[in-house]
């Protein structure tokens, strides 16, 4: 134990003349800190910074608000309308069945079944929006009326629709298909 211990006496002094050394060769420069007056920020800074950047979040959460009732709304009008292209394909459907129950007699057993197929299709579109443009009698209005044919008439108003063509028909307020009619002078 008495080597170890002589040993780690000659180690430490070993070191304590390298350190010696090296600080010989070493210059030492003394500093100073200085506090700069000039960079000290005062409280409007701050404040007109704070304001600054708490109106542009102000700004940016109601612009980011109105991105998202945007786009709320349009996904709601697309799928309002999204079944517009399937209902105006079976629009001539519809008016195949309203042809051959007006060209057929009501007592044909094959004719009441056409006319419950109408109904129940026509309740289901009803379901997803469709309404039937109102023509007969009605005042012309070029919103949802297409005028094909216009003549005098003694019995029926001017401006007014004589008769129906072709029924029109709106989907979810939207006219898909205007009503073709004959029109009162």
């Amino acid at each position: 134990m008495d080597n170890d211990k002589i040993k780690n006496e000659n180690l430490d002094e070993n070191l304590e003349e390298e350190i010696i050394e090296d600080s010989d060769d070493e210059e030492v420069i003394e500093a100073e800190i200085v506090e700069d007056e000039d960079e000290e920020i005062s409280e409007e800074v701050i404040e007109e910074d704070f304001n600054e950047f708490k109106d542009k979040y102000q700004r940016l959460l109601a612009d980011f608000t109105n991105y998202k009732q945007r786009e709320e709304a349009s996904k709601a009008d697309f799928k309002k309308y999204a079944c517009s292209n399937l209902v105006e394909k079976l629009l001539p459907v519809l008016d195949n069945f309203d042809r051959a129950i007006a060209s057929a007699s009501e007592d044909d057993p094959l004719i009441k079944g056409v006319v419950m197929t109408r109904d129940e299709m026509l309740k289901i579109l009803e379901n997803e929006g469709l309404e039937v443009i109102p023509s007969d009698g009605e005042v012309f209005d070029y919103n949802v009326h297409q005028a094909v044919l216009s003549e005098e008439s003694d019995t029926v108003e001017s401006d007014h629709i004589i008769e129906t063509f072709q029924k029109g028909y709106k989907l979810n307020d939207r006219v898909i298909r205007p009503a073709m009619v004959k029109v009162a002078k």
